[in-house]
């Protein structure tokens, strides 16, 4: 999978665009209209970026936070900016003073503090997000059930996904109506069936995590196994550890971390084709393939 930049690079659409479906954000919040949109099949390809998805579900529910007084979309009053203001600083200290989160606090040249491991302690704590964010705790649940089947790696029912996703959107319309949905939300909660029926795999087997737990791995090659003397002799061996690191044997002989130990709900479980006796299945694959003699 790819990130949302360059989904919307490839179909030429807005940042604010669904690369999906064309909707603008003015649009995102019709249900029964977008639904009826046409779907740009070819762009199903790119997947759902379930890793980056929890992030981005998080930042929306945020931001919603942030506007709950003034209960605008745009902030352009100076009025409005010192609420806004006032109401972001309130749900940083109480995260960091209650589940010693840093939230939206920015790092120089780094983007923001905001990332997966964050959002994964906001959805784990839906009564104390709640009680913080003003956010509905239904509305959180969702969005975690939701994030939860999208990325755990078990085939999910496409049909049951569908219609508790609607749900889920119409939910966040109704209590939210004044903001508008951001498009990588509206991507799952609208077009998150049709990616799940094009994906030949399940679609929490085609996350973003190998490719951003390579960029450490680049870090260290580049600056410990290559040489420096050229720029083309440092990516020449840059490229030759990273081929000798994804040789098969080399892979084979790796320790795989078992990451199908997860607390899945019953509500998460009746989005997943699986029962008990499958939950396993995976590490049991994995520790076959370590035997074998490639």
């Amino acid at each position: 999978m790819v990130d949302g930049k360059v989904c919307n690079s490839m179909t030429n659409t807005s940042s604010q665009k669904c690369f999906i479906c064309g909707s603008s954000p003015k649009e995102m919040n019709n249900i029964k209209n977008v639904i009826s949109f046409n779907v740009n099949h070819e762009s199903l390809r790119f997947g759902l970026s379930t890793l980056h998805a929890w992030i981005r579900f998080f930042e929306c529910l945020l931001h919603v936070s942030y506007r709950l007084e003034i209960k605008k979309w745009a902030v352009r009053l100076a009025v409005h900016k010192l609420q806004f203001s006032k109401k972001k600083k309130y749900v940083q200290d109480r995260f960091r003073a209650e589940l010693g989160l840093l939230v939206d606090v920015v790092l120089q040249g780094k983007g923001n503090t905001n990332d997966g491991n964050t959002a994964r302690r906001f959805f784990s704590n839906p009564e104390i997000s709640s009680e913080i964010t003003g956010i509905n705790l239904n509305l959180i649940r969702r969005f975690k059930n939701i994030l939860t089947a999208i990325s755990c790696g078990h085939e999910i029912n496409a049909e049951a996904f569908n219609s508790y996703a609607l749900d889920t959107a119409n939910l966040f319309v109704d209590l939210y109506p004044w903001y508008y949905m951001p498009a990588s939300v509206h991507k799952i909660l609208i077009h998150g069936a049709d990616v799940i029926r094009f994906a030949i795999l399940p679609i929490g087997k085609l996350s973003e995590d190998a490719q951003e737990s390579r960029n450490k791995d680049y870090k260290t090659i580049r600056e410990h196994h290559t040489r420096k003397d050229t720029r083309q002799h440092t990516n020449e061996d840059l490229l030759n550890m990273l081929l000798v690191s994804s040789d098969q044997y080399i892979s084979s002989i790796r320790i795989i971390p078992n990451k199908t130990n997860q607390d899945i709900s019953d509500e998460v479980r009746s989005l997943l084709l699986i029962n008990d006796s499958l939950d396993n299945i995976e590490s049991d694959l994995n520790d076959s393939f370590s035997e074998m003699d490639i």
